[in-house]
Parts: C-alpha cells; sequence; structure tokens
C-alpha cells in the first residue's frame, strides 16, 4: 500500500488537517494542514516542512498537543502554505531525569531523503483530492523550519532535496542550534552553508538552552568571529541572508528604562554581549575566547521573560512566512 492520507476524525479545527494511515507505506507518519486560504485547484504550493523536537508523543499530537502549536502559526499568517511535518519519534525525560525515547533524525542525511520524502507525500496528497484522477502537485516555494531537536534534522535535510534544491528559498530554526560537540558545530556548519554556493537565507531566533552556539553564529555573520571562537583580527563583510536574533518579548528592560527593541534588539545584544556580569568574580580558570565571553556576558544581563515558556514562545511568536 502507498503512503495515504486521511482526513483528522477532529473537524473542528478550520482548513483541513491530514494525517497519514496507520499500515500506508509512508517514510515516517506524517502530519499535513492545509488552511482555508488554500485552493485546491492550486497545484503549485507553498510548503513549510516542519521538524518537531522532543516531547510529541505521535504525528497527531504535533497538530493537537504540542506547544509551538504550528498549525496555528500557518492559521494566523493568513497565507496560503501547506505545512508537512514528519514525525521523527518521542523522546522524553524518565524518572531519573534521563533522555529516554526513540526520537532520531538520522534517515533525514540518506542520499535524496528529502526529495524522495517529499514527492511521496505530494503524491499522497494527490490521491487524496482526486482518487480517480490525481492532480499533478508540485512545490514552488519550500521553507524547512524546525524546533528545539528538529535543528538536527534541518541540518541533515538540507543536502539531501534533490530536484526540490532549487525550490528552497528560506530556513527557519526555532532555538535549535545544539551542536557543539559536533564537527563541524551548529554554528559552523550553517556559517559555511549560508556562505557557500548553494545557501539560502537563515532565520535562527534563540533562546537560554542555545545560547552559545546562537552567540557563535551570530558573530561569525556579523564577521566579528572566527570558526575558532576567536575574535577576528580583520572584521569581514557580514552575511545579509544570516538573521540571527534573540528571543524577546515587545519591550526589554535595562537600566530601570524599558527599550522597544523591535528596532534596536541587535544594539541592545550587542552591548550586553561587551558588557561583563555585575556578579563576576576574578578567576584563576584559563581565559575564555571571544565568543565564550560574549555568550556568558548575554546570559549574564539579558533577561528572559518567562524562562520556562521561551522555548515554545520562540517558535510560537517568530513563526513567519515570507515566501508565500
Amino acid at each position: 500500500m502507498p503512503c495515504e492520507l486521511e482526513q483528522d476524525s477532529v473537524k473542528t479545527f478550520p482548513g483541513l488537517t491530514l494525517f497519514s494511515k496507520r499500515g500506508s507505506a509512508c517514510r515516517k507518519p506524517t502530519a499535513v494542514y492545509l488552511p482555508p486560504k488554500h485552493l485546491a485547484t492550486n497545484h503549485a504550493l507553498n510548503v513549510v516542512l516542519w521538524l518537531h523536537g522532543f516531547y510529541v508523543k505521535d504525528h497527531r499530537y504535533l497538530f493537537h498537543s504540542d506547544a509551538a502549536r504550528v498549525r496555528e502559526q500557518v492559521l494566523g499568517s493568513g497565507k496560503d502554505v501547506v505545512l508537512i511535518a514528519p514525525f521523527l519519534g518521542y523522546e522524553y525525560l524518565n524518572a531519573k531525569k534521563e533522555f529516554e525515547g526513540d526520537y532520531s533524525v538520522a534517515a533525514l542525511e540518506g542520499e535524496k531523503w528529502g526529495e524522495r520524502y517529499l514527492d511521496e507525500v505530494l503524491a499522497a496528497l494527490a490521491r487524496f483530492q482526486n482518487p480517480s484522477t490525481p492532480p499533478a502537485l508540485d512545490i514552488k516555494n519550500l521553507v524547512i523550519a524546525c524546533h528545539s531537536g528538529g535543528g538536527g534534522g534541518m541540518r541533515k535535510l538540507v543536502g539531501t532535496l534533490g530536484k526540490y534544491q532549487s525550490r528552497l528559498k528560506e530556513c527557519w530554526g526555532f532555538d535549535c542550534l545544539y551542536g557543539k560537540k559536533i564537527v563541524p558545530d551548529d554554528a559552523t556548519f550553517w556559517y559555511q552553508w549560508v556562505s557557500g554556493q548553494g545557501g539560502r537565507p537563515l532565520y535562527i531566533i534563540y533562546g537560554p538552552s542555545t545560547l552559545p552556539q546562537s552567540v557563535k553564529l551570530y558573530l561569525m555573520g556579523r564577521g566579528k568571529a572566527t570558526s575558532q571562537g576567536n575574535k577576528a583580527d580583520l572584521p569581514r563583510a557580514p552575511l545579509n541572508n544570516l538573521h540571527v536574533t534573540i528571543g524577546h518579548y515587545e519591550t526589554y528592560s535595562t537600566h530601570g528604562q524599558t527599550v522597544n527593541v523591535g528596532s534596536y534588539i541587535d544594539s541592545v545584544v550587542d552591548d550586553l554581549m561587551t558588557r561583563p556580569s555585575p556578579k563576576a568574580k576574578p578567576s584563576t580558570k584559563p581565559a575564555k575566547s571571544f565568543v565564550e565571553q560574549a555568550a556568558d556576558n548575554l546570559m549574564a544581563n539579558f533577561i528572559f521573560v518567562e524562562q520556562d515558556d521561551i522555548h515554545y514562545f520562540i517558535a510560537r511568536a517568530f513563526f513567519f512566512i515570507e515566501t508565500a
């Protein structure tokens, strides 16, 4: 049986929600959402391919219960966008506070995995729309977006898109740069990818848990740091298609004043990266690198509002669609 989609049994959410049928031959259990704005006669699709993080129990949970509420973000955009979300496994903390589960993005780096997966989902969607004469669906614009642990999947997937590589317009990463020990680390990988021949605009929004690698990527993108974490002797020109932004609310309090950070966030962050923590004490340990010190300064000085929720707030508040 080929990969098949069926309509969600819960039909109260606007638009059309589909899930892959149990037992059908899909590469990954998959959730698909078409907002009311989408017209069935539109066969050149704007697609957001969403890679979730941990704590997602199954592909239905992803749309019904996950705190990122990605369907709501697509609906709220008012755009004609098809959301495609493969289920990558369920990872959770056990009673010993250790991660346990089967979450894995390893398969995504297989040769042309992304192309084959998208072909499969488009064919299943076409058969759902018209079983007797499936329309010839294709992708006009493609965005890969990820949250949390999905960052590892996005890193693997960008090299496996095959014929869809030319349709890739942007990548969005929401609090997702954890990879420091892998080679190259996340910051270096994405800097090289964005600045390389096949690079596309990359948007990274980060919070406390991904701050070190995000700060490194930010400083590399601004031409201020090297891949080794040192200060660039001769600052390079900034990468115009790399956008690394700290997760924030509309206002930020500093020195007793409230500042609108919508326009000034980069200057605020730059200032906090160079301002030592007021609680810093003399240390006999080896001096930290330029990037490490900048990350420490920012962590000590930036106030993340409601830190328990910032991780999912980032996925909800900064989800945006520019290509559709």
